[in-house]
Parts: structure tokens; C-alpha cells; sequence
């Protein structure tokens, strides 16, 4: 089964390369409320029994063994200090970002919600300039909720992993002439990208924090100049950035009369060869998955190059990073093997205070569905986006049979040589099913038994 890491990144899902959108999981640990972006989320657990690890950060619970893979845990109260850890009682989020594995126990989760990164602002300098693990600041319901750096705390865990030495120069290149753009919320990350860059030769640097910030600086620079040669020779972005983040950011580059031949290089931790669709539809040179970073170097000088017409022209491959070491020694390096959908075990039921959220926000899903078919005129766009809203959250309990159901449902809507009505009676038939999950509670596990099967509509 595809990762919801991955899911969240094809093209084929409803947050459409550049839209500037993301999907926040909110969950609280002790009395604060914190968020993470879904696209780093594999799933979510019960509490599991651990094996602790001889001189481990205090923050690591030890590590714990899911399906073919040996997962380090990291207590989010521990490292957070905000209370001591309870021992039970918990969930764990399981997060899949910079090339690895990692679990952090939490007190409970909320739920899904998609908002636009112009609701993302930025943290205030004091907590920016600190050690605090917060990246930026969400706007939900009217609410405050601190997205938490988990580059930071990775980082912070497994004692500066994102730390490098400066890359040697095979080409010749005049880097201390070169100018380099780079835009990333992480304090973290920024400081090292710099650091970086700037012990391999590249001394002229204009980081920003943001997205936004990046933009305006660019689109001010052009005005002023009207030359990109003085402004930059090339653009280093995250992905998940406050205000605009960097799908949009290189959508904005890449259409700009005078910005446009400018090399965008994407750096981030959900960037991998399997979901790099995104960032390819927004016309990013190349991408590359954190925390390495002496191959950002590499790729700068070969973007460079490119560019410069002293080197072959093609368009650099998406590169696959080998997998770093996990985040706590002496844990076995985990194989990444993610089991077919129907063989997966059904932890949903181990988990019913999730499962009620779940059921919850389903009826309220299923009620735009049936708002969709009812109506005279269809915005399919919508319907993708009420469909993808509904996956993405049946992952995160997970629920497979509603995820495969939709999923096919995703399929037939985005067939675009079928007429709305063809579309009407196999989502109907789907928006039933799943009224009724979110209805009865009692019969919740005999209705995902009955399943409904709309490959027939597909291969209609």
C-alpha cells in the first residue's frame, strides 16, 4: 500500500502542485496543542512495550519492533519538559521524514485539517532564536497551534546528524562569486544549510525564513535590477514553509518573465524519488531528501553548471539519497517494507478513541459527497478534495478498507473521459456505505466486511 507520505505528494491526489495547501494532524501532548504536517505521518499507534537502549538520549524511550522494521521512540513530554512521561496511556505517531523512521509518544490525537500556508505564521524571534522545537504557528478553528520542529528534534536526538564538512570544488567553480537564495522555517536547517554552503566556498547567502519573504525578495531584487545574473544563481527551498511554501514558491519562480530560467533546487524531508511528482509539475531542477547535505553542494555546482552552458544541459535527475543511519545507535537499521493493503493488521480497533474522531469527521465528509451528487452542476476538483480529505484521515487511524474504497472512487473521478453522471452512481453507492459506517458504532466492524467494490465502475 502506498505510504501516506507518499499519497499526500502524487500528483493524482486533490492538493494540486503549487496550490499552497497542506494537511495538519493536531494532537496534544499534556496541556498544549501542537500540529505535524500528514505528509510526514505513516500512522498512528497505540502505545507499545519498549526495549530501552544503553546511553540513549534521555528522550528515547527505547525501541520497539513493527511488522519487519525496529522503530526508536522518542517521548515528546520528555524532550519537550513539560511533564514526566506516564508510561501508558499514550499514542504514538509514526513519522516518516529525512529518510527514516521514528515514533513519538502523544497524549491523543484530534484530527485532520487542510488549510492554506498563508494560515501558517511564522514563530516570534524570541522562540526562533532559541532552542524552543516550534517551526511555525497554525491558525485552526480560530485556535493557535504550534507546529513542532521535528527536524530540530531529530536533530537535537541524534546529536547533530544534519552537521557536514565542507565538499571539496572538482569543478573550478568561483562559488565565493556565486550567489545563492535559500528559504527554509526550520531555524534548524537554515543555520546548517548556511553553514554549509559557506565552509564549501559559498559565502554570498541570503537565507530567508519563509516562502513569502523569499518571493519578495526576489520579485524586489528583479524590479530593482532587472537582471537575474546580480540577483541569484540559484534558489534552495524547502517544502513545508509558512505563508508560501516551496511548490508554490517554485511555481511562482518558474512563471516569472525574468525569474523563470533561475535553478530551484527543493530540499526536504518529504522529498523522495516516489513522490517527487509535485515538485516536477511546478518545474523544480532537482530535489533531493533531507538531512544530507554535502549532496545539496553537489547538485548546487552541477545546477550551476547546467546553467552556465559549461556542462551538459539535461535536466538533473531527482536523486535518491541512501537511507542515513536510524535515528539511535544501537538499533538495526530498519528494512522499509510496507506489507500489501489486506495483509496489514487491523489496528483501528485497538484504538477507539481515534476511531470515534474518525467516524466524526467521516459523517461530516460523506454529507459533501451526497452534497456533490445532488447537485445540478459538478466541480470535480471539489470532489477530489473531499475524497483525498477522506483517505488521508483513514490512513492516519488507519482504516483500509475506506482508504481502498476511496481510493477507487479517486480513480473513476479522475478519469477525465467520463461525463459527471457516470460518476453520480458509484459515488452515491460509496457516500451510503460510508453514512453508515459513520452512523453505527455498534456495527462499525461488519460494515467494513461489506465493503463496497467499485472496480466494475472503473473498468466501465
Amino acid at each position: 500500500m502506498t505510504t501516506l507520505g507518499n499519497i499526500l505528494l502524487q500528483k493524482e491526489i486533490l492538493l494540486e502542485s503549487g496550490t499552497n495547501e497542506l494537511e495538519i494532524l493536531v494532537f496534544n501532548v499534556g496541556r498544549f496543542t501542537f500540529g505535524i504536517n500528514v505528509a510526514k505521518v505513516r500512522e498512528i499507534l497505540p502505545r507499545e512495550e519498549m526495549t530501552a537502549l544503553p546511553q540513549a538520549h534521555p528522550s528515547v524511550l527505547g525501541v520497539f519492533q513493527l511488522r519487519n522494521n525496529v522503530v526508536p521512540c522518542v517521548s515528546l513530554r520528555k524532550h519537550l519538559q513539560i511533564e514526566d512521561d506516564p508510561g501508558s496511556d499514550q499514542q504514538i505517531i509514526l513519522t516518516d521524514f529525512n529518510r527514516m523512521q521514528t515514533a513519538f509518544t502523544v497524549d491523543g490525537v484530534a484530527r485532520i485539517h487542510r488549510i492554506s500556508w498563508e494560515k501558517i505564521l511564522a514563530v516570534p524571534a524570541i522562540m526562533a532564536t532559541g532552542k524552543t522545537p516550534v517551526t511555525a504557528v497554525a491558525q485552526i478553528d480560530g485556535k493557535l497551534v504550534s507546529m513542532l520542529d521535528f527536524e530540530m528534534i531529530a536533530d537535537q536526538v541524534t546529536e547533530k546528524i544534519l552537521r557536514e564538512e565542507a565538499v571539496s570544488n572538482p569543478h573550478g567553480l568561483p562559488r565565493e562569486q556565486l550567489r545563492i537564495v535559500v528559504a527554509d522555517d526550520s531555524v534548524t536547517v537554515r543555520q546548517a544549510m548556511t553553514a554549509m554552503l559557506s565552509e564549501s566556498g559559498y559565502t554570498q547567502i541570503h537565507a530567508f525564513e519563509n516562502g513569502r519573504l523569499c518571493w519578495e525578495w526576489l520579485d524586489a531584487q528583479w524590479k530593482a535590477k532587472q537582471n537575474l545574473a546580480e540577483i541569484a544563481d540559484l534558489l534552495i527551498s524547502d517544502v513545508e514553509m509558512p505563508q508560501i511554501d516551496g511548490f508554490h514558491l517554485t511555481k511562482r519562480v518558474k512563471e516569472h518573465p525574468g525569474l523563470g530560467t533561475l535553478p530551484v533546487l527543493l530540499y526536504s524531508s518529504i522529498v523522495t524519488p516516489d513522490n517527487a511528482k509535485k515538485g516536477e509539475a511546478v518545474g523544480a531542477d532537482a530535489q533531493i531528501s533531507k538531512p544530507e547535505l554535502h549532496r545539496v553542494v553537489a547538485i548546487a555546482d552541477e545546477l550551476i553548471l547546467s546553467r552556465g552552458g559549461r556542462a551538459a544541459a539535461p535536466k538533473p535527475p531527482v536523486v535518491e539519497t541512501p537511507r542515513p543511519a536510524p535515528a539511535v545507535a544501537p538499533a538495526p537499521q530498519p528494512v522499509r517494507q510496507q506489507p500489501p493493503m489486506m495483509e496489514q493488521p487491523e489496528t483501528y480497533a485497538a484504538n477507539p478513541a481515534l476511531l470515534e474522531t474518525f467516524r466524526v469527521e467521516l459523517g461530516e465528509r460523506t454529507d459533501e459527497l451526497k452534497e456533490w451528487a445532488a447537485e445540478s452542476s459538478h466541480d470535480r476538483r471539489a470532489l477530489l478534495r473531499t475524497l483525498h480529505s477522506i483517505k488521508s484521515a483513514a490512513q492516519v487511524v488507519p482504516v483500509h478498507e475506506v482508504s481502498r474504497a476511496v481510493h477507487q472512487m479517486e480513480e473513476i473521478a479522475l478519469d477525465n473521459m467520463r461525463d459527471d453522471a457516470s460518476i453520480v452512481g458509484p459515488l452515491t453507492d460509496l457516500a451510503d456505505w460510508l453514512h453508515d459506517l459513520s452512523q453505527n458504532r455498534q456495527r462499525f466492524a461488519a460494515l467494513l466486511g461489506a465493503c463496497p467494490d467499485l472496480s466494475p465502475a472503473i473498468n466501465a
